[in-house]
């Protein structure tokens, strides 16, 4: 697990808002707050935070989770802080961010027989691409094509091309979100400094996981 946690929440504006349909991200004093509008009136937020829990009522009560964030983002910019007092209670979570090890994609066996592992159950990652949902929807377009192209008698067969095909495009996508993640995190100086020499070698071009195309069904 990472050693940061991520408050998210849904913010709805009955009168509509104003906001740019993009991703908005402030980050100050090791906080990070992330932005990005469902539509006219919705709005989806989180804050990640360093992982110190004090309360464990925090997993729980929105109340609590309402107010810790109020009070961390106190310097933020006052519509940040409108965005969560207003926040739909309902929609407020805590968690700590997890992320299944690079060496583990690399290695590991994710289908035996006909059962398979895929979506997040397989590359859990942190939120700093924005790439697990659509790493997700990914698998489940490669994993179709191969099933219809191989046929139901032959599912094992098409589980283990899925593995092979997926392997290199999730290993890049998660070991790239754990080098930020590391950079987002308390991790020490020469760890860090390691990382950002890591991402330039690996990642010269730090949007080219934005421009993958799985293929069509």
């Amino acid at each position: 697990m990472f050693s940061l946690c991520e408050v998210r929440g849904l913010t709805n504006y009955p009168n509509g808002h104003s906001l740019a349909h993009e991703f908005t991200s402030f980050k100050k004093d090791n906080l990070l707050v992330g932005r990005i509008p469902i539509d006219n009136n919705l709005v989806y937020w989180f804050c990640t935070q360093p992982y110190n829990l004090k309360d464990e009522r925090i997993w729980k009560d929105p109340d609590v989770i309402q107010h810790n964030t109020l009070e961390l983002l106190s310097n933020y910019p006052q519509e940040i802080q409108e965005m969560i007092k207003t926040t739909d209670m309902k929609s407020l979570s805590f968690k700590r961010l997890r992320y299944r090890a690079p060496w583990h994609l690399l290695m590991g066996t994710f289908s035996r027989g006909t059962v398979i592992v895929a979506g997040d159950a397989k590359h859990v990652m942190g939120p700093f691409l924005g790439q697990g949902g659509s790493a997700a929807l990914e698998d489940a377009v490669v994993l179709a094509r191969n099933i219809a192209q191989l046929g139901l008698n032959h599912v094992e067969e098409a589980f283990n091309r899925f593995v092979r095909q997926r392997r290199i495009r999730v290993l890049r996508v998660s070991l790239q979100t754990y080098f930020i993640g590391m950079l987002s995190s308390n991790s020490s100086r020469l760890k860090k400094f390691i990382c950002i020499l890591l991402v330039i070698l690996l990642f010269r071009n730090q949007k080219s996981h934005m421009d993958y195309d799985c293929g069509t069904l």
